[in-house]
């Protein structure tokens, strides 16, 4: 409400149009639609001008937005230990967003991975201020990473960037999160306690997750979506993130008239119009980002499943899907009416 008004909104306004009821945030706790999240925080930028807008949101929030996990982060011993258990604990935040830590070398990468359809600055800022904050906060600002990734373009003003992460940015990148060097994971919290943060594990371990009540296609097309840019999109990775056996989750697919190598081909074929439509990245970043060895390898996929080059089909198909300028939302067609199509997954929850 505060940031809304701030930048000259009517928060009532922008929740009746994104149909939010104002009674459901009486309660931090509540789930909301992650359609209506994200069409709230895009709509708020765009009609109000301001590009940082989801920045603006993250600096409002504190440890205990996290809610019951805010009391396991501030005991575990390390910020890798922070990392983990924002991993472990994912699904108590909510369901379109996945945290990966990939720990090598000298470097190791913290990856905020958010399911296209929901991929949208606005939404990938927020997620990326708030994440930067829990883990310097965790260690009391002695954390830092040494570079901020952002696949979207930079905006025109980086003030607020500067301001909230103040290490190097890089725009265009080939993932959203950040890199740091392997040693700073090890940095301590501000009060590490190992019976505290036995205490906090049980106590989240009361807590309900959300239902699994949704067709195994949709949690398959959704784990897809996660773990083909990190290379990983085999039955076996897939039925390890979902909790089921390989043989489990085959069957549960032929019950519901699916088959995992359509499933994959499915979202291979949703991430490529993604990152053709929403990046800069040249075709050879994007054949390596699903999957593929070479970039001629992924053009004969691609033109197998699109009938032309993704070239072309970014110069004609994607550049139909951009934005366009208009004082009315109703009137806008953009990623936001492309994505819904392109990602079939079952409604989701933030």
């Amino acid at each position: 409400m505060e940031v809304a008004l701030s930048v000259g909104l009517d928060p009532y306004e922008m929740l009746k149009r994104a149909k939010i009821s104002r009674a459901a945030l009486s309660d931090t706790e509540n789930r909301h639609s992650a359609d209506a999240v994200v069409e709230l925080l895009e709509e708020s930028g765009l009609r109000s001008a301001c590009e940082s807008f989801g920045l603006l949101m993250a600096e409002s929030r504190t440890f205990a937005d996290l809610g019951p996990l805010s009391l396991l982060l501030q005991h575990v011993f390390t910020v890798g230990d922070v990392v983990r258990a924002l991993i472990q604990y994912r699904r108590l935040m909510n369901d379109i967003i996945t945290l990966e830590c990939e720990e090598g070398g000298e470097t190791s990468v913290i990856r905020w991975i958010i399911a296209p359809g929901y991929n949208r600055p606005q939404v990938v800022d927020l997620v990326m201020a708030v994440g930067y904050r829990v883990l310097s906060a965790s260690s009391a600002g002695r954390w830092a990473a040494d570079t901020a990734h952002f696949v979207h373009a930079a905006p025109s003003d980086l003030k607020a960037f500067r301001r909230i992460f103040g290490i190097r940015l890089e725009f265009n990148s080939a993932f959203n999160g950040y890199s740091c060097s392997r040693e700073a994971l090890q940095c301590r919290t501000v009060a590490p306690g190992a019976k505290m943060a036995g205490n906090a594990r049980r106590l989240l371990s009361l807590v309900p997750p959300p239902s699994d009540a949704v067709p195994a296609t949709d949690r398959v097309r959704h784990a897809l979506a996660v773990l083909i840019p990190l290379g990983r999109a085999t039955l076996t990775a897939v039925s390890a993130d979902l909790g089921a056996s390989p043989r489990t989750l085959q069957r549960l697919l032929i019950l519901e008239g699916s088959n995992f190598a359509s499933l994959l081909n499915e979202a291979r074929k949703d991430l490529a119009r993604y990152y053709l439509v929403a990046s800069s990245h040249r075709v050879g970043v994007i054949a390596e980002l699903l999957g593929y060895a070479s970039t001629g390898s992924f053009s004969r996929w691609f033109v197998s499943q699109f009938g032309r080059p993704p070239l072309g089909w970014r110069q004609t198909d994607a550049k139909a899907a951009q934005p366009k300028n208009s004082e009315s939302a109703a009137q806008e067609t953009g990623l936001a009416d492309e994505f819904p199509r392109y990602f079939r997954a079952s409604p989701a929850d933030f």
